[in-house]
């Protein structure tokens, strides 16, 4: 009943026709009497059965990087928000320090977890296990862990978050001192004329460290089958792939491209995301995953323009390489400062001169502004493109771009259109373009259609339900 699927460099179609014609001459039932014969050289036949015994060991304590990109993995927590959940139990004497790059656990945590291990589960369950952080790490430093092993989460009173957050932690720390997971694995080779597929299956024999620290594992048993033993081939079936571009980034994956590229330290990798995101130059879509917004597009460009060496991704961790140096007095902080200073100032000086920020910033159009006349411009802000009068900063009109009007009109008012809208943290919302006139606004993005029973507007929410957008009206249950 498992489906195989081999492993083979098929780039045609053509190519994928022909392996699926020699695999269908194979077929038992399809070869001539004189080959079905001969089955040691015919059919679908069992070429080699392995069975070994594999292991999966247990993972290392936290760092600061790997504990925000299993937050974010299991619940969803942005870095920052993963931060402060971490101080609070740093408080209150809960865990060690949380901002480090050291895998270090100290005599006493190890024999901490050493007396927890043997008296819940039994002596087979503990092993002393050591670990070292790979690259430049501040060993005087611990890893994430709790201050004591006897402090399970249910033993301490914590919020919801904060609870999810410790029992990650004690997890794996307590984790990473047990036996690593035992499993039988079965490795079954089938031989087809001159193509070989593979069938792989496993049972877990002893859980180890699985008992505390639960992680994916699939398994799959395969039917008793003896070597040379010839099948039968229920379906064949190609299937086309086609290369998928590189995945976006999300809180997890970005945190570890940050840290492999050594950009930044522990501490600056939730500031960081934090910073981008609350200037709007990247932002989340509906999968969670970062995507560059215009504003970000137009600064990059810009930046990489005019200012190549310091937006290159090495330069980062060639400054912490100096920053290092300087600590340990092999390098003198005034030279590398006037280093790095002197060709920047002269090089930030022209482009002062070289560079408008309104060539970035704003393009000309034909309208005119209805207040004072003058033209008005496309303005490039912080959440976006609007128009704006040329004349600012004596006439202050602004109105969005025709782009962002949903062609509904406004049934408070029932002389405007509702247009999208952002707040100044840059939140979006629907709203009245008659504003303050009317002060008709939702949060959802309407439908264009209207309640049957107060006549507001219906909504589409973010778990795709059509709602009433008055939260007075009795039809606000789903009504698609």
């Amino acid at each position: 009943g498992q489906k195989i699927i081999p492993k083979l460099g098929i780039k045609t179609k053509k190519e994928s026709d022909k392996i699926v014609k020699d695999l269908d001459k194979a077929e038992y039932k399809n070869l001539p009497r004189s080959a079905r014969q001969n089955l040691e050289s015919s059919g679908f036949k069992i070429d080699k059965i392995e069975k070994k015994r594999t292991k999966r060991n247990p993972l290392p304590p936290f760092t600061t990087s790997t504990l925000q990109q299993e937050a974010w993995k299991r619940f969803r927590f942005p870095a920052k928000f993963t931060m402060a959940l971490a101080q609070q139990l740093y408080e209150r004497g809960l865990i060690s320090y949380h901002r480090t790059d050291s895998l270090n656990l100290s005599q006493q945590s190890l024999y901490s977890a050493k007396e927890y291990i043997q008296s819940k589960f039994g002596q087979n369950y503990w092993t002393f296990r050591k670990y070292k952080a790979k690259g430049k790490v501040q060993e005087a430093h611990e890893a994430i862990r709790p201050t004591s092993a006897n402090k399970s989460p249910n033993a301490v009173k914590l919020s919801n978050e904060q609870h999810k957050l410790y029992e990650l932690i004690w997890q794996r720390f307590i984790a990473s001192q047990m036996k690593e997971a035992l499993f039988d694995s079965t490795v079954l080779d089938i031989k087809a004329n001159k193509y070989i597929f593979r069938a792989t299956g496993q049972i877990l024999k002893f859980d180890g460290f699985l008992k505390v620290y639960p992680m994916k594992f699939e398994e799959s048993t395969l039917p008793f089958l003896k070597e040379k033993e010839v099948l039968e081939l229920a379906k064949l079936e190609p299937v086309q792939h086609f290369t998928q571009p590189p995945p976006r980034y999300n809180e997890a994956s970005l945190i570890k491209e940050l840290e492999e590229n050594g950009i930044g330290r522990p501490s600056t990798y939730a500031p960081t995301l934090s910073t981008v995101q609350t200037r709007n130059y990247i932002e989340k879509n509906d999968q969670k995953k970062f995507q560059p917004t215009e504003i970000g597009t137009v600064v990059n460009d810009l930046l990489v323009e005019h200012f190549p060496k310091i937006v290159d991704i090495k330069f980062t961790a060639k400054m912490e390489e100096d920053l290092d140096e300087i600590a340990k007095k092999e390098k003198k902080w005034v030279k590398v400062c006037e280093d790095f200073y002197t060709p920047f100032e002269k090089n930030l000086e022209k482009k002062y001169k070289e560079v408008s920020k309104k060539d970035f910033t704003e393009k000309p159009t034909d309208k005119k502004c209805p207040e004072c006349k003058s033209p008005l411009i496309i303005r490039i802000g912080k959440f976006g493109k609007f128009y704006a009068c040329s004349a600012f900063p004596k006439c202050r009109y602004t109105e969005p771009l025709e782009e962002n009007v949903l062609d509904i009109k406004c049934p408070k008012c029932k002389t405007g259109k509702i247009t999208e809208k952002r707040t100044k943290k840059g939140k979006i919302f629907y709203g009245c373009d008659q504003y303050p006139k009317c002060d008709n606004a939702v949060w959802d993005k309407p439908t264009g259609d209207k309640c049957a029973e107060c006549d507001s507007l219906l909504i589409e929410t973010k778990r795709k339900q059509i709602r009433c957008s008055n939260k007075d009206c009795k039809s606000i249950k789903n009504v698609s």
